[in-house]
């Protein structure tokens, strides 16, 4: 016997299933009928909440970006944290997607995922441009960075941070963590204008 779903729990469905056969074959190798079968419906269901395959991860990054502006933004108008703290809290959160779900966040690194990671070096920056605006603003104030081009250091300090991509998964002793940390600590302190050691100083102050 067919069932009828809402279409906010179908769509939801689709996505979900079209995320597990992401992570597990890549998205190039997902052909549309399998998502359909996966659900346990016909094709013509699929194209009825997406217009094609592209849609759907595109919706899929959406999803994962609201979590990401929302909890930034959040932790951006948080008035007890100084424009330094807000800054070095940004990555953890590109890291705190839900672990309830698979998510294909955590497999950004793989060759079989470049489409997904493409997409999303698009789409981060441009979504988090204002926020990241914001906490640089100030610290202009605050008086720790010194940079003319808010709005312009903004997107390059997102293009930096894709040199952490992947980092959770290295030893936290290897010699490429530290190299990783150390060479985003030096861009993001000359991008901002900032006194060099001043985010070394500020590690090891809230590490003790």
């Amino acid at each position: 016997m067919r069932v009828t779903k809402k279409p906010e729990i179908r769509r939801k469905e689709l996505m979900n299933a079209a995320e597990d056969l992401f992570i597990e074959k890549g998205y190039e190798q997902v052909e549309v009928s399998e998502i359909a079968k996966k659900v346990g419906v016909v094709k013509g269901t699929f194209y009825y909440y997406f217009k094609s395959k592209e849609a759907i991860l595109d919706a899929i990054i959406d999803k994962y970006i609201s979590i990401l502006v929302e909890d930034m933004e959040n932790m951006v108008n948080q008035k007890d944290l100084t424009a330094l703290e807000k800054l070095m809290n940004i990555y953890p959160f590109a890291l705190s997607f839900p672990s309830g779900h698979k998510s294909i966040m955590h497999h950004l690194q793989e060759e079989k995922n470049v489409h997904l990671s493409m997409k999303l070096e698009q789409r981060i920056p441009q979504e988090t441009a204002g926020l990241l605006t914001r906490i640089i603003k100030q610290g202009i104030e605050e008086g720790v960075f010194n940079i003319k081009y808010p709005e312009e250091a903004a997107g390059v300090y997102m293009g930096t941070m894709i040199i952490l991509q992947g980092i959770e998964n290295l030893d936290p002793n290897s010699l490429e963590f530290k190299r990783k940390f150390m060479a985003i600590f030096y861009f993001i302190e000359r991008i901002l204008g900032a006194e060099e050691g001043l985010i070394i100083k500020f590690m090891e102050k809230n590490s003790s």
